[in-house]
Protein backbone atom coordinates (compact mmCIF):
# COMPACT_ATOMS: atom_id res chain seq x y z
CA UNK A 1 0.00 0.00 0.00
CA UNK A 2 1.58 3.34 -1.06
CA UNK A 3 1.84 5.58 1.77
CA UNK A 4 -0.26 8.70 1.34
CA UNK A 5 2.13 12.01 1.26
CA UNK A 6 -1.07 14.12 0.07
CA UNK A 7 -0.15 16.99 2.54
CA UNK A 8 -0.71 20.46 1.23
CA UNK A 9 2.38 21.56 -0.88
CA UNK A 10 4.09 17.79 -0.74
CA UNK A 11 4.89 17.74 -4.27
CA UNK A 12 6.13 21.15 -4.86
CA UNK A 13 8.63 20.94 -1.76
CA UNK A 14 10.03 17.56 -2.74
CA UNK A 15 10.37 18.84 -6.19
CA UNK A 16 11.77 22.23 -5.26
CA UNK A 17 14.83 20.02 -3.06
CA UNK A 18 15.05 17.48 -5.97
CA UNK A 19 15.84 20.71 -7.90
CA UNK A 20 18.19 22.10 -5.61
CA UNK A 21 21.05 24.31 -6.74
CA UNK A 22 18.83 25.18 -9.98
CA UNK A 23 16.99 28.44 -11.03
CA UNK A 24 13.82 26.67 -10.58
CA UNK A 25 14.27 25.17 -7.35
CA UNK A 26 13.17 28.76 -6.19
CA UNK A 27 9.85 28.78 -8.20
CA UNK A 28 9.12 25.09 -6.73
CA UNK A 29 9.64 26.31 -3.17
CA UNK A 30 7.36 29.80 -4.09
CA UNK A 31 4.47 27.04 -5.01
CA UNK A 32 4.93 24.98 -2.09
CA UNK A 33 4.41 27.74 0.10
CA UNK A 34 1.62 29.33 -2.09
CA UNK A 35 0.19 26.20 -1.64
CA UNK A 36 0.57 25.54 2.15
CA UNK A 37 -0.79 29.01 2.64
CA UNK A 38 -4.13 27.91 1.22
CA UNK A 39 -3.99 24.78 3.14
CA UNK A 40 -3.62 26.45 6.69
CA UNK A 41 -7.05 28.83 5.24
CA UNK A 42 -8.77 25.61 3.90
CA UNK A 43 -8.07 24.05 7.73
CA UNK A 44 -9.39 27.54 9.26
CA UNK A 45 -12.15 26.89 6.88
CA UNK A 46 -13.33 24.03 8.70
CA UNK A 47 -14.08 21.74 5.42
CA UNK A 48 -13.28 18.45 4.53
CA UNK A 49 -10.14 18.63 2.23
CA UNK A 50 -7.64 16.18 0.02
CA UNK A 51 -4.33 17.45 -0.86
CA UNK A 52 -2.16 16.71 -3.67
CA UNK A 53 -3.50 14.67 -5.81
CA UNK A 54 -2.39 12.69 -8.53
CA UNK A 55 -3.81 13.69 -12.07
CA UNK A 56 -3.73 10.20 -13.59
CA UNK A 57 -1.85 9.74 -17.23
CA UNK A 58 0.23 13.07 -16.48
CA UNK A 59 2.80 14.99 -14.70
CA UNK A 60 0.44 17.48 -13.03
CA UNK A 61 -1.11 17.39 -9.31
CA UNK A 62 -4.36 18.80 -7.86
CA UNK A 63 -2.92 21.00 -5.08
CA UNK A 64 -6.49 20.98 -3.08
CA UNK A 65 -10.10 19.40 -3.33
CA UNK A 66 -12.56 21.12 -0.56
CA UNK A 67 -15.48 19.36 -0.12
CA UNK A 68 -18.33 21.74 1.67
CA UNK A 69 -21.62 22.10 2.49
CA UNK A 70 -22.11 24.01 -1.31
CA UNK A 71 -19.99 21.30 -3.64
CA UNK A 72 -16.62 20.11 -4.06
CA UNK A 73 -13.94 22.76 -5.46
CA UNK A 74 -10.81 22.11 -6.73
CA UNK A 75 -8.36 24.69 -5.78
CA UNK A 76 -5.13 25.30 -7.10
CA UNK A 77 -2.86 27.68 -5.53
CA UNK A 78 -0.95 29.78 -7.39
CA UNK A 79 1.89 32.31 -5.37
CA UNK A 80 3.33 34.67 -8.41
CA UNK A 81 4.71 37.96 -8.71
CA UNK A 82 2.16 40.36 -10.31
CA UNK A 83 -1.93 40.98 -10.30
CA UNK A 84 -4.40 38.67 -11.74
CA UNK A 85 -6.93 40.41 -14.33
CA UNK A 86 -8.55 39.61 -17.22
CA UNK A 87 -9.55 40.63 -20.50
CA UNK A 88 -11.66 39.99 -23.37
CA UNK A 89 -11.08 40.03 -27.17
CA UNK A 90 -11.83 42.67 -29.01
CA UNK A 91 -15.59 42.87 -30.19
CA UNK A 92 -18.97 43.64 -28.38
CA UNK A 93 -18.90 39.98 -26.19
CA UNK A 94 -17.79 41.79 -22.64
CA UNK A 95 -17.05 38.02 -21.53
CA UNK A 96 -13.80 37.44 -19.59
CA UNK A 97 -11.82 35.14 -21.89
CA UNK A 98 -7.67 35.75 -21.11
CA UNK A 99 -6.29 35.26 -17.79
CA UNK A 100 -3.40 37.85 -17.54
CA UNK A 101 -1.33 37.75 -14.48
CA UNK A 102 1.25 41.05 -14.12
CA UNK A 103 1.86 41.67 -18.27
CA UNK A 104 1.60 37.80 -19.23
CA UNK A 105 -0.59 35.59 -20.84
CA UNK A 106 -1.56 32.60 -18.07
CA UNK A 107 -4.69 31.37 -19.51
CA UNK A 108 -3.45 27.79 -20.04
CA UNK A 109 -4.28 27.90 -16.06
CA UNK A 110 -7.83 28.26 -16.92
CA UNK A 111 -7.45 25.18 -19.47
CA UNK A 112 -5.55 22.95 -17.10
CA UNK A 113 -8.49 23.83 -13.96
CA UNK A 114 -10.89 22.84 -16.31
CA UNK A 115 -9.07 19.55 -17.03
CA UNK A 116 -8.71 18.92 -12.87
CA UNK A 117 -12.26 19.37 -12.56
CA UNK A 118 -12.97 16.88 -15.01
CA UNK A 119 -10.80 14.26 -13.21
CA UNK A 120 -12.36 15.07 -9.79
CA UNK A 121 -15.81 14.74 -11.84
CA UNK A 122 -15.07 11.52 -12.94
CA UNK A 123 -13.98 10.18 -9.63
CA UNK A 124 -16.61 11.08 -7.72
CA UNK A 125 -19.18 10.34 -10.56
CA UNK A 126 -22.40 11.96 -8.82
CA UNK A 127 -23.46 14.60 -10.73
CA UNK A 128 -25.55 15.62 -7.86
CA UNK A 129 -22.53 17.06 -6.64
CA UNK A 130 -21.43 20.21 -8.01
CA UNK A 131 -17.44 20.46 -8.71
CA UNK A 132 -16.09 23.80 -9.55
CA UNK A 133 -12.22 25.40 -10.49
CA UNK A 134 -10.73 27.73 -8.75
CA UNK A 135 -7.69 29.65 -9.15
CA UNK A 136 -6.31 30.63 -6.00
CA UNK A 137 -3.69 33.60 -6.39
CA UNK A 138 -2.08 34.25 -2.99
CA UNK A 139 0.12 37.46 -2.01
CA UNK A 140 -1.16 39.76 -4.40
CA UNK A 141 -3.30 42.55 -4.04
CA UNK A 142 -6.57 42.64 -5.71
CA UNK A 143 -8.78 45.33 -8.03
CA UNK A 144 -12.13 43.36 -7.02
CA UNK A 145 -13.49 41.78 -4.27
CA UNK A 146 -14.83 38.29 -5.64
CA UNK A 147 -12.00 37.83 -8.26
CA UNK A 148 -13.13 36.50 -11.61
CA UNK A 149 -14.48 34.09 -13.94
CA UNK A 150 -13.06 33.06 -16.82
CA UNK A 151 -14.33 30.16 -18.63
CA UNK A 152 -16.21 28.46 -15.78
CA UNK A 153 -12.54 28.79 -13.81
CA UNK A 154 -12.93 30.71 -10.79
CA UNK A 155 -10.24 33.27 -10.40
CA UNK A 156 -9.67 34.59 -6.65
CA UNK A 157 -7.85 35.46 -3.29
CA UNK A 158 -7.69 33.26 -0.52
CA UNK A 159 -10.38 35.10 1.21
CA UNK A 160 -12.21 34.68 -2.03
CA UNK A 161 -11.99 30.84 -1.46
CA UNK A 162 -12.99 31.20 2.29
CA UNK A 163 -15.91 33.28 1.40
CA UNK A 164 -17.40 30.79 -1.14
CA UNK A 165 -16.68 27.32 1.27
CA UNK A 166 -18.87 29.36 3.65
CA UNK A 167 -21.89 29.30 1.21
CA UNK A 168 -24.43 26.78 2.39
CA UNK A 169 -25.68 24.28 0.37
CA UNK A 170 -27.08 20.63 0.01
CA UNK A 171 -24.15 18.53 1.81
CA UNK A 172 -25.13 17.81 5.45
CA UNK A 173 -22.08 15.86 7.54
CA UNK A 174 -23.00 12.30 6.59
CA UNK A 175 -22.66 13.30 2.53
CA UNK A 176 -19.39 15.52 2.97
CA UNK A 177 -18.07 12.46 4.86
CA UNK A 178 -19.01 10.15 1.64
CA UNK A 179 -17.74 12.48 -0.65
CA UNK A 180 -14.34 12.74 1.06
CA UNK A 181 -13.44 9.26 1.22
CA UNK A 182 -14.70 8.66 -1.77
CA UNK A 183 -12.23 11.34 -3.32
CA UNK A 184 -9.39 10.49 -0.92
CA UNK A 185 -9.58 6.89 -2.06
CA UNK A 186 -9.98 7.41 -5.58
CA UNK A 187 -7.53 9.53 -6.38
CA UNK A 188 -3.73 8.46 -6.16
CA UNK A 189 -1.06 11.44 -3.87
CA UNK A 190 0.81 12.77 -5.86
Amino acid sequence: MTQDRGFAGASAYRESLRQAGSRDARAWRAGAVGEAIVGRMLADAAVRTVHDRRVPGSDANIDHIAIAPSGVYVIDAKNYTGRPRVDTYAGSDTTPRRLLVGRDDHTHLVHAMRRQVRVVEAALDDPAVPVRGILCFVGVEWEVINGYLVHGVGITSPDGVAALLAVPGPLDGGRLGAVHRKLAAALEPA
